[in-house]
């Protein structure tokens, strides 16, 4: 088995990446009133890539460590223009890191605030999104091929959001038109690519939210249903936890043998109690209570016994830091830029849960306990 760590808790910036989102959104406001900069929205993407740089943290992800990571395409240099999603031809070429699996877009996004995907909207625009972050997977296979550590690398899609609470049963009869529209195109994809590796679509449960699809066990088969042999599903152990009575809904689904020869995919993360109620923290596995230990570890190794995570082999850790630092180094020897910084990330809510979470002594030592916890 190969554990997997999401990269944008695996990545280290340069300073310099702030400038690029100023950049990247005062361009684009601009251009909503300048149609003209239309012409040149390529060449300044490409130049202005010169100031995001960033790196793998090479004390995460490499020998003894985290063996890839699951490449989140939300990064903010993939795609520009977010009525077409172009894809960044740049971006194709700086991948170095090994890969396991891609995960799409989600429904907010806090640095560039139109680039937001929805699965249960139905418009072309989140059709050519699909396209998009699809061809940027088989693009990323067929150019660095040695860089994918599984046979046929998983993509990751959130079910999406309703519109309303009464919206819920036809926002899943959206997301279900938009899965078919997955199905069909990942087809074209990789006849046009011809690579060996195929990718797998996949859609992810969702945590408890009032507007969240696929939050139940059955509105999660229900999702692909018709298209089972060519979507499937990852599941979040985190998510359902936090939603009553579903985590013993899962299990006895899979006892039953109604679920497991879908499920290929196997996210982590721990979800605090908070009160009586389990929390979307996305706490590292590390805290979790001694007593509730051995629970864990019954659930996991009967969720891999009867299901395809362990043919697919590798398993992703969902366990951001909580420390600024661990993402922008440079920032500790600028007392003013650290303070600046950290204002900034918590007021679009990334650190909403700093009280159940650590830093990268927690990532690594949730990956042992991991280890531990789905060993043989």
């Amino acid at each position: 088995m190969k554990y997997a760590i999401s990269s944008h808790q695996a990545t280290v910036y340069s300073l310099t990446c702030f400038g690029y989102l100023l950049l990247r959104s005062g361009f684009e406001r601009l251009k909503s009133r300048v149609h003209l900069l239309e012409r040149i929205e390529r060449q300044f993407n490409s130049l202005a890539l010169q100031l995001g740089r960033s790196i793998l943290n090479a004390k995460l992800v490499g020998p003894r460590l985290f063996d890839a990571v699951e490449l989140h395409l939300t990064d903010p240099r993939i795609f520009y223009n977010p009525i077409e999603w172009r894809i960044n031809e740049r971006m194709i070429r700086l991948v170095t890191g090994p890969i396991s699996s891609f995960h799409a877009h989600v429904e907010t996004n806090p640095f560039l605030r139109k680039y937001v995907f929805n699965l249960s909207d139905v418009s072309l625009r989140t059709k050519k999104a699909i396209r998009s972050q699809l061809e940027v997977a088989y693009r990323i296979v067929t150019a660095h091929p040695d860089l994918i550590v599984t046979e046929n690398p998983l993509f990751v899609f959130h079910a999406g959001i309703a519109r309303s609470v009464e919206d819920r049963k036809r926002a899943l009869a959206r997301t279900r038109e938009n899965i078919e529209y997955i199905a069909i195109t990942n087809n074209e994809l990789h006849q046009k690519y011809g690579g060996s590796k195929r990718i797998i679509p996949t859609i992810e449960n969702s945590a408890r939210d009032e507007l969240s699809l696929c939050q139940t066990v059955e509105d999660w088969r229900r999702s692909v249903e018709g298209y089972e042999d060519e979507v499937k599903l990852t599941l979040d152990y985190g998510h359902i936890e936090t939603v009553p009575g579903q985590k013993n809904e899962l299990l006895k689904a899979l006892k039953e043998g109604r679920l497991g020869d879908l499920i290929f995919g196997l996210h982590l993360h721990y979800s605090p109690l908070v009160g009586n109620r389990a929390e979307h923290a996305h706490a590292p596995l590390s805290m979790i209570p001694q007593g509730k230990l051995e629970a864990v570890r019954h659930d996991l190794r009967h969720i891999l016994d009867t299901t395809g995570i362990r043919r697919q082999g590798c398993i992703t850790l969902e366990i951001p830091s909580k420390y600024p630092l661990d993402y922008i180094p440079s920032l500790r020897h600028l007392k003013k830029g650290l303070s600046a910084a950290s204002r900034t990330l918590r007021s679009i809510g990334l650190f909403e849960w700093d009280a159940f979470r650590g830093g990268m002594e927690d990532q690594l030592a949730s990956l042992e306990l991991a280890r531990e916890l789905v060993r043989p």
